[in-house]
């Protein structure tokens, strides 16, 4: 409840310097206009819709935002892209998306929008900008927030003297958050145990998301770029069944069969992270929104034990969401309008303050932002060091070749290096043809 209010407050106060500052509401051109918005069930379209009064109010232009599930969104926007007149102004477009959506040319190119507003695109990340923003010399997306991957671990385990003693006499080394794929193993099955002495073990080290889909090959990508592996060679040859991908695989297994629930090949993140979030867990691979709620008392009965860092080995996965117009979109100068005020200053800050995960240099950097999430440095570390999907046309399809085969793997029993040598088959068939490859 602390929390809330001091959000209330905050918010009130990011309105009010608005104001003070001269910022005055845009002309109402579009006054009248509806304009329609299709975006994911995530907490950050949440912190949007709670936004979007004041939005109205400065412009005079309806919004109407649907909500669906991840995979409904991609089913959702094929049919709008190809007719003539689509249903939706903005999309949001997840990164892996993005390479499909260019190379179709569904997008309409931002340029023209950008130089009018004198939006400074330059406040972005670059890694975000350069995964969410410009294609081949074209912006077709601003990016919107991201959900790079880092990792979450309690912080009074690791405080824990008694832990300290046992895992130094074991290893002869102290325990420490792990910074490669080695220790994070190690560390994880040290911390799996039967604590209350039923002859059951009831904490686990790591807490996975194994489910087939993108889950599970997040997992896997986190190791994966790690161990300093990658998809592709330079000439597009697939290279996930090289040593580093199947080493990253067979770590994952390791994790699941040693310390992790046994239930975690159904897990998505929200399940994933409900282990943590009962106190069930010393560590997960998740996202850089996540931190928000766990440390949220009303949510979670870790709140204030939990702190956040780089990947063990330094590069996780890099994810984000960006805002775009469709070429179909009934009233692209209003779908303009709306993103240059969510992606104005005062908006993205007042949605971090909220919980939201920024893209902006000067959102992280805000003091009232960093009073609030003082991790945010390590997400910044985190977005720079952290590695995306290959910008093509088959990037999703790519994702669920390897989501089926890692969870044939970990789930079915598939040696790992024969399902990465089937994954890279099928991987090198995708990029015959793209537009996007020279």
């Amino acid at each position: 409840m602390h929390l809330k209010r001091t959000v209330t407050l905050v918010m009130a106060l990011v309105m009010l310097a608005s104001l003070s500052a001269g910022i005055v509401p845009a002309a109402k051109a579009q006054e009248g206009t509806t304009i329609n918005i299709l975006m994911e069930s995530v907490s950050d379209t949440e912190y949007i819709q709670q936004l979007i009064p004041e939005f109205t109010e400065q412009t005079g232009i309806e919004v109407n935002i649907e909500v669906l599930t991840y995979t409904a969104i991609h089913e959702r926007l094929l049919p709008q892209f190809i007719a003539d007149q689509g249903a939706y102004d903005v999309v949001v477009v997840d990164k892996q998306w993005v390479g499909e959506f260019v190379g179709a040319d569904w997008l309409l190119p931002l340029e023209d929008y950008i130089a009018a507003s004198s939006f400074d695109t330059s406040v972005y990340i670059p890694a975000m900008f350069e995964m969410l923003g410009t294609v081949n010399g074209t912006t077709y997306l601003l990016p919107f927030y991201n959900y790079t991957m880092g990792l979450v671990y309690r912080t009074d385990i690791f405080a824990d003297p008694d832990l300290q003693a046992e895992y130094e006499a074991e290893f002869g080394v102290p325990l420490e958050v792990p910074t490669t794929v080695a220790d994070y193993v190690q560390v994880a099955k040290f911390l799996t145990r039967d604590t209350d002495g039923d002859g059951e073990v009831d904490f686990y080290g790591v807490t996975q998301q194994l489910a087939r889909g993108v889950g599970i090959h997040a997992e896997w990508a986190n190791l994966l770029f790690s161990l300093g592996g990658w998809y592709y060679d330079e000439d597009w040859n697939a290279t996930v069944n090289s040593p580093e991908g199947v080493e990253a695989l067979t770590a994952m297994i390791d994790l699941y069969e040693n310390a992790a629930p046994e239930g975690a090949t159904g897990y998505n993140f929200d399940e994933q992270a409900e282990v943590m979030r009962q106190g069930n867990a010393a560590m997960m691979l998740t996202y850089s929104w996540m931190p928000a709620q766990l440390d949220d008392p009303d949510q979670s009965q870790v709140a204030g034990l939990t702190a956040l860092a780089v990947a063990p080995g330094g590069s996780g996965a890099q994810g984000g969401w960006g805002w775009a117009i469709p070429r179909s979109a009934p009233n692209p100068d209003a779908a303009w309008e709306f993103i240059n005020w969510v992606e104005s200053f005062d908006t993205a800050k007042a949605r971090a303050i909220l919980g939201g995960a920024p893209t902006r240099y000067d959102v992280f950097q805000d003091p009232e932002v960093l009073e609030l999430y003082p991790y945010y440095d390590v997400i910044e570390e985190m977005i720079a060091t952290a590695k995306p999907v290959p910008l093509f046309g088959g990037a999703a399809q790519m994702v669920d070749i390897l989501a089926r085969e890692l969870s044939e793997s970990v789930a079915g029993g598939k040696d790992p290096q024969a399902a990465l040598d089937d994954a890279a088959s099928e991987m090198n068939d995708l990029v015959v043809g793209d537009p996007l490859i020279g």
